[in-house]
C-alpha cells in the first residue's frame, strides 16, 4: 500500500469535539462530532453536499454499540430528520470535495458499508423502524 498523509483539523482544538479529516490523493472528506455539537456539524459547508453518514451510540434495548447508516443528497437535511432518534451520541459523514459524488455513488456506498457491517457483526444496526442484531 502506498504511503498517504492524513490531515486532521480539530475545529475547537480538542479531538473529541468537532473535527474534519482528509486523506492525500483522495477526493473525500470526513466530518465528525458529538451530538452536543450538532448545530456546529450542520453549519459546516460540507453538510450541504451528498454523502454517507453514520449515527453511533448504544442500542437502548441491549446497551450494545449501535450504528445507523444512511445516505443523502443533502446530508444536513437528512441529519436533521434524525434528531428524534435518542440512541446516538456521535455523527460522522463523508462527502466529496470535488462534487462528483452522485446519488448512485452514495447508494452504492451505503449498501457496501451495510454489507460489511453485517459481515463484521460488531454492532447492532438501527435502520428505520426495525432493529436487527448482527
Amino acid at each position: 500500500m502506498p504511503s498517504a498523509t492524513i490531515k486532521l483539523f480539530l475545529v475547537h482544538g480538542e479531538p473529541k469535539r468537532l473535527r474534519t479529516a482528509e486523506l492525500s490523493n483522495w477526493t473525500g472528506k470526513a466530518v465528525a462530532g458529538p451530538r452536543s455539537e450538532f448545530e456546529s456539524v450542520l453549519a459546516r459547508e460540507e453538510s450541504q453536499k451528498s454523502g454517507i453518514y453514520f449515527l453511533t451510540g448504544s442500542d437502548p434495548e441491549t446497551g450494545k454499540g449501535a450504528v445507523y447508516i444512511g445516505e443523502a443528497e443533502c446530508v444536513r437535511d437528512r441529519l436533521k430528520s434524525h434528531l428524534d432518534k435518542d440512541f446516538w451520541n456521535q455523527v460522522v459523514f463523508f462527502t466529496s470535495k470535488d462534487e462528483n459524488l452522485t446519488k448512485a455513488h452514495i447508494r452504492y456506498l451505503e449498501g457496501r458499508v451495510i454489507e460489511q457491517s453485517r459481515q463484521a457483526m460488531i454492532h447492532t444496526a438501527l435502520r428505520g423502524p426495525a432493529r436487527a442484531a448482527w
